[in-house]
């Protein structure tokens, strides 16, 4: 099948995964998708511009939020863990399940597969131009989707102990998918980058590296933070044992 280049597209669709990006005849994981994907569909450009907005959109509520909070609650210090866990458990959740089954009404987030594991997937594991950024950073319609439950549950903090909480909640939310973003941008980063020097983002990398093979993205390794939930039911793949390289 030859590529043949699709018409000028409006601006907002350097922020969207449209359909026509996973209905091709090319095999799951080829080399013809990859080329397809960053020759006719993303460009230079287009992967590095869109990095750059959602790192930036995401990071700008964080502060905006952190200049919004009320001044030192020790509750607040109690409520962090158990925000974190509850975090950790709505990413693991999120990714067993519609991230990585058919589920009706969730087709959009299924295109985690069909576009991110589809590109990056088994040995095509780390990117290898700005063009392949737009296949890293989740997409727009999912950060408007987390928007719409981060503010649920700051409502429902705020009906329950007052803005204050309500500002926390959200915070912790956003902080929370802005350490996802910019540990799983880590983790596909070549082997030689400076980053994956440190012992700690290069241990999850392998376990995540492991999660992207073909064979094992749908059973292993759910967590892309911090292990806790794969721990806890069963579905952490140790890279000792699969990959002792």
């Amino acid at each position: 099948m030859a590529d043949r280049a699709p018409p000028a597209a409006p601006w907002f669709r350097t922020y969207l995964w449209g359909p026509q990006k996973h209905d091709l005849a090319y095999a799951f994981g080829s080399a013809e998708f990859r080329r397809h994907f960053r020759d006719v569909l993303v460009g230079e450009r287009q992967g590095r511009r869109y990095a750059i907005a959602m790192f930036s959109l995401i990071a700008t509520i964080v502060v905006a939020l952190t200049l919004a909070l009320p001044g030192f609650d020790r509750s607040f210090v109690l409520l962090l863990p158990v925000y974190f866990i509850a975090f950790n458990a709505a990413e693991y959740l999120l990714h067993r399940f519609p991230m990585h089954r058919r589920m009706k009404g969730m087709e959009l987030v299924f295109e985690h597969v069909t576009v991110h594991h589809n590109f990056y997937a088994d040995e095509h594991y780390y990117y290898e131009s700005p063009r392949d950024f737009y296949a890293v950073v989740l997409p727009f319609h999912v950060f408007l989707s987390l928007s719409a439950a981060i503010c649920s549950g700051a409502l429902v903090a705020y009906l329950v102990a007052g803005a204050g909480h309500a500002l926390f909640f959200a915070w912790v939310g956003y902080a929370y998918y802005l350490l996802y973003e910019l540990l799983h941008f880590c983790y596909h980063t070549n082997e030689d980058n400076l980053v994956r020097a440190l012992p700690f983002i290069d241990r999850l990398s392998r376990a995540h590296r492991l999660h992207h093979r073909t064979s094992l993205m749908t059973r292993y390794n759910f967590n892309i933070t911090f292990p806790i939930f794969d721990r806890l039911c069963g579905t952490s793949y140790r890279a000792r044992e699969a990959d002792p390289t």
